[in-house]
């Protein structure tokens, strides 16, 4: 579903985001870009989802052909929400661009609120939320369309470990319940095994990948996987090429 073939990012201030990147993501696969900040994440995740185009090389992806803008959908690390919008107007704004009026939308947006928790929270504002409530409302926001991909750049980071944690198990839910698509970026390496089917680790710029980690554990996942020796052993894996591809404990030349 989502190919980039050598891809080369050089934005006009003269920075070359990345050089030579090739990835891709089937369809109903969740994949992590894991990497230090500054390699391009969230590059790869804007060309992804067409907001900007590559230098050199080639991406291939539903946003590419969707005229609609309905295909894919994107999180981001602050949950940008309308501050003076409830939260169903917030959950409503992307059916509500797409023509859809408020009795059209409510039973999506409904049962979209039901599944992330906050089927009870319809009339309140954002300053009332916490800020893990926040983040459920922009993912609810995100998933209202059934978006065939789900693009996710950092959405946990401000968050407390619990809130953390407990997102990571509800997003596989959420993800699993709906056979999307999914790129996320973190800098996590314990998420990125809880969450994903293979992790992909880029390098400093020009970002490239320069390693990928399959994550053999079938789905559902609880929090009881964290303690298994499999996920420890994958955490090791990637907390090694992570510090490799930072060049973190190399010597000096």
């Amino acid at each position: 579903m989502i190919t980039l073939n050598h891809v080369t990012k050089r934005f006009g201030s003269g920075l070359v985001a990345l050089g030579g990147v090739s990835m891709s993501a089937a369809q109903g696969e969740f994949v992590t870009i894991l990497g230090p900040s500054g390699c391009g994440k969230s590059t790869v995740l804007k060309l992804v989802a067409g907001l900007v185009m590559p230098t050199e090389g080639t991406v291939v992806s539903p946003a590419q052909t969707d005229q609609t803008g309905r295909s894919t959908a994107y999180v981001f690390q602050e949950p940008t929400l309308l501050p003076w919008a409830t939260v169903f107007d917030n959950v409503w704004l992307p059916l509500r661009l797409q023509g859809q009026s408020r009795p059209e939308a409510q039973p999506v947006i409904a049962r979209v609120l039901e599944q992330v928790g906050l089927g009870e929270f319809h009339h309140s504002y954002p300053a009332q939320l916490s800020g893990g409530m926040k983040m459920r409302v922009s993912i609810a926001r995100a998933l209202v369309s059934q978006p065939k991909v789900l693009l996710m750049d950092e959405p946990f980071a401000a968050l407390d470990d619990i809130t953390r944690q407990r997102l990571n198990v509800d997003l596989l839910t959420w993800w699993h319940g709906q056979s999307m698509s999914a790129i996320f970026v973190t800098h996590n390496v314990a998420e990125a095994v809880f969450l994903s089917q293979r992790v992909l680790v880029m390098g400093a710029r020009p970002g490239k990948v320069v390693a990928e980690v399959q994550i053999e554990q079938a789905y559902p996942r609880d929090v009881s996987f964290r303690q298994t020796p499999a996920f420890i052993h994958h955490c090791q894996t990637l907390s090694a090429a992570l510090n490799e591809a930072s060049g973190v404990g190399m010597r000096p030349r």
